[in-house]
């Protein structure tokens, strides 16, 4: 805490104190995580240094330097804040979420009084554009900013495969959130949160069914420009003007575009901005992940044919006898 407070007063004397950004990471999510960083401060470069703080575990010194040297010098400070993961032991998440998603249970004990409003933000993202107006958006005495997460229509439509998610007036996304943290603490929303996972742990959508419910009615909705869910609409980005791309494009869900066995249509509008970051892939790395894409491609064709599926179960029955 009070390594925070003298990191602000640096900031203070500058002649400016930007608002938080806080994230969550483990070591499996260092590429991500410096890929979103370095798309934030490309699109803010008039807010340099920004303010990172990013709930942490597991991530080796060696890597957290990798993080920083991906950034030009002199555009952010980062602070990391290990988080303890055995308080979230016994919830579940989906396969592809690590449990860091329950860091953001944490975001006030790391904050003196004095910061009254942070920005969380997932780190399968890019930020394509200034922040300011996102982080001067007035909450009107609401607790949250968020944007509806895509599954709030299939909520209402009663789509079947829902069934755990809570009912709650509106569905937000929890990948982008505008925090008010004085009202966040007095509604002891964290502890609510914390309180229906105790009672739902197998919750599908885990932290975020919490804090949907914690936060019903409490929340203000924000322009959906903020996080634009690229597994809902899809949209390749590079064919559109920069005025027309969202602020934050978010790649909820999978396929994620770093990911080579299945196709995105903005991998490579992702991977230009890895490659400026000390993750990039080497000529060697891009050729295996295209080979890997064509193995996967070819593989889902061939499932279509029930004969070459048995044929195949028989070789690797033999295979391994």
């Amino acid at each position: 805490m009070s390594d925070y407070a003298n990191v602000s007063n640096e900031k203070e004397d500058s002649g400016r104190l930007p608002l938080p950004i806080v994230l969550a990471c483990d070591e499996a999510y260092a590429m991500p995580l410096a890929t979103t960083l370095r798309s934030i401060v490309e699109a803010n470069q008039n807010s340099w240094p920004l303010d990172f703080h990013v709930l942490a575990n597991g991530l080796s010194d060696n890597t957290q330097q990798k993080v920083l040297n991906s950034l030009p010098k002199g555009s952010a400070t980062i602070r990391w804040v290990p988080v303890d993961l055995a308080l979230f032991r016994k919830f579940s998440t989906l396969s592809y979420i690590s449990k860091m998603t329950y860091a953001r249970f944490v975001i006030p004990e790391i904050f003196p009084d004095c910061v009254s409003r942070v920005l969380y933000l997932d780190a399968d993202i890019l930020v394509l554009d200034d922040l300011q107006p996102l982080w001067e958006a007035p909450l009107e005495g609401f607790i949250v900013g968020a944007i509806l997460d895509g599954l709030d229509s299939l909520i209402k439509r009663g789509e079947p495969g829902l069934d755990g998610v809570p009912r709650v007036r509106e569905y937000f996304n929890a990948g982008v959130l505008l925090i008010d943290l004085q009202r966040w603490r007095k509604e002891r929303i964290s502890e609510k949160a914390l309180a229906y996972l105790n009672q739902y742990p197998q919750s599908p959508y885990s932290d975020q069914d919490a804090l949907n419910v914690a936060c019903d009615g409490l929340w203000k909705k924000l322009d959906s420009r903020w996080n634009f869910q690229d597994f809902y609409e899809k949209k390749r980005l590079s064919n559109m003007i920069p005025a027309q791309r969202p602020g934050i494009v978010h790649f909820v869900c999978n396929p994620k575009p770093w990911d080579p066995s299945r196709p995105n249509l903005n991998a490579a509008f992702y991977d230009a901005f890895r490659g400026r970051t000390c993750f990039a892939r080497t000529p060697l790395d891009k050729l295996c992940d295209t080979l890997q894409g064509y193995w996967h491609q070819l593989k889902d064709v061939l499932r279509q044919y029930p004969f070459i599926r048995v044929i195949w179960s028989k070789v690797r029955e033999v295979r391994w006898t």
